[in-house]
């Protein structure tokens, strides 16, 4: 990919991997605690009637490796050994994870690359950007780590059936250092993305476009106050004989953003609006109305 295509490329910071395993030692430690205390307990006795098991020699497999001999085989093998395989498998997981996690702030989109074996790519067009949360836990705050989660229209709106099986959203950016960088160059890509068309921008500095400009001033003004917006954009697309998918690749978004539109759930940017109205062939008044 030439220079000119992105405006910034990152990866994940190798202190991931180190907070992830201090994290997860955390959880098991606990648990690995508690086994160990059940073996102690069921190899010499539970103390509670002062008597302890038979001594060692009078049971067969006491007789050929003793008490404390049984108790140290056992440690080793349910909890030194898995202890050490779970942390090896997590480690090696994590390096392979870190290694192929790669992000590209585009021109034109977000690009997240990432996999331990099975590599995804997830590509998130500015368009439909919701918000952008920087968050630091806990052990984030240990190692001065931040995730960059970013919301979209499609993660945000409609998709609760299948977000029970999604891990992460698509727009999941763990063991950054620098959030703001990320943050301040999606906004600057976001802003570039907003900027009114030239032809739209002269309808709305006419001295004779005034209507139209005081209509989208009331329009935002009652999307801000949240005041219910009724939209036109099915009937419109049926009288054009087009369906969600042909309008959506007209317009140049997701197809489940032309659904959210039409269901009410989603409010357009100024100039997903005006590309709407293009492809539908009318005004932008004619697309909306305020219930």
């Amino acid at each position: 990919m030439g220079k000119k295509q992105f405006s910034y490329e990152g990866i994940i910071h190798t202190n991931y991997r180190k907070k992830t395993l201090v994290k997860l030692t955390a959880i098991l430690l606990p648990i690995f605690g508690l086994i160990t205390l059940f073996l102690f307990t069921a190899t010499y006795g539970n103390g509670d009637t002062g008597q302890r098991r038979p001594p060692a020699g009078n049971g067969p497999i006491e007789q050929i490796i003793g008490v404390p001999e049984l108790f140290a085989w056992l440690t080793l093998f349910i909890v030194i050994i898995p202890y050490l395989i779970i942390i090896i498998i997590t480690y090696v997981s994590l390096s392979a994870y870190i290694r192929n996690f790669t992000f590209i702030v585009s021109e034109s989109s977000i690009v997240i690359h990432h996999g331990v074996f099975t590599k995804t790519k997830a590509t998130i067009p500015y368009i439909n950007i919701q918000n952008i949360n920087i968050v630091s836990g806990i052990f984030d705050r240990i190692f001065k780590l931040y995730t960059v989660k970013i919301e979209t229209a499609g993660a945000s709106r409609g998709g609760a059936s299948t977000s029970a099986i999604q891990v992460r959203p698509e727009g999941h950016i763990p063991g950054v250092k620098d959030p703001e960088i990320i943050e301040n160059k999606i906004n600057e890509m976001m802003k570039k993305h907003s900027l009114i068309p030239t032809a739209l921008e002269e309808k709305i500095f006419k001295p004779e476009e005034v209507a139209f400009d005081n209509f989208i001033s009331y329009i935002l003004s009652k999307m801000r106050e949240g005041g219910a917006l009724k939209t036109n954009i099915k009937s419109l697309r049926e009288k054009m004989n087009l369906t969600v998918a042909q309008l959506a690749n007209k317009v140049d978004v997701p197809v489940n953003t032309i659904k959210y539109l039409e269901e009410g759930s989603y409010n357009p940017s100024l100039t997903l609006a005006y590309k709407i109205a293009q492809a539908l062939q009318c005004k932008i008044e004619d697309l909306f109305e305020l219930a």
